[in-house]
């Protein structure tokens, strides 16, 4: 290799790699789509250990943060699905969890049947939290937008250590969606950050999917 070059590798007659990035992606969804089936409810126990110390991480974070929490948002635009489509699909979407599990892949458990709440285990910066959704406190906007917010709490003592809020809008184009995470100050910005990131991926999986089972077209 030439110094000061970098290399790079692309199917011969295309401009650069964006296909093979796609094609490994695709495997990727494939392979866990398979070992999470398999393994099923054995799933949470694997990462048991990692989850202790993510939920003494967050709680350590709720004390020394002293009631202080920091907010991030990201905003997702979608063309050719409505919001109030979207919303419909999304409260039938949430009582299956082959669809809740598969949309990111540091989804562990999302068992939406639990008579407790909502009981989640996923990815939360650098740490696997285990903690449960309290119930959407649900408020119509104006405008057409549909805003839900909901606290979280950390499954084994009931610590409540952030909170979520989804708002999906019509627009133009088709429909906003805006997801905002809140945690303890001291986490932030990384578990804010890290979680933002969690959010566009989940949400694009949710909102792809929503239109191929609606017949909807959407890019």
């Amino acid at each position: 290799m030439t110094p000061g070059t970098t290399a790079s590798v692309r199917i011969a007659g295309e401009p650069d790699d964006r296909n093979i990035d796609r094609y490994e992606l695709d495997s990727a969804r494939r392979a866990l789509r398979l070992i999470k089936g398999n393994l099923g409810d054995r799933l949470p126990a694997l990462v048991g250990e990692q989850i202790a110390a993510g939920n003494a991480f967050f709680r350590d974070h709720v004390q020394r943060s002293g009631g202080e929490q920091a907010t991030g948002t990201v905003t997702i635009e979608a063309t050719g699905l409505t919001a109030a489509g979207f919303s419909a699909w999304m409260t039938r979407a949430f009582t299956r969890e082959d669809v809740l599990i598969a949309a990111q892949p540091e989804h562990y458990l999302m068992d939406m049947a639990d008579p407790r709440g909502p009981h989640i285990v996923e990815a939360l910066g650098e740490h696997v939290v285990g903690f449960r959704m309290g119930g959407w406190d649900e408020s119509e906007v104006p405008g057409g937008t549909d805003r839900r917010h909901s606290l979280l709490t950390l499954d084994d003592d009931g610590t409540v250590f952030g909170s979520v809020s989804t708002s999906f809008r019509e627009a133009a184009h088709g429909m906003t969606v805006e997801l905002s995470v809140t945690l303890p100050a001291t986490s932030a910005p990384e578990a804010v950050e890290q979680h933002l990131q969690h959010f566009s991926v989940e949400f694009r999986s949710w909102l792809l999917l929503a239109a191929a089972e609606t017949n909807e077209s959407i890019r």
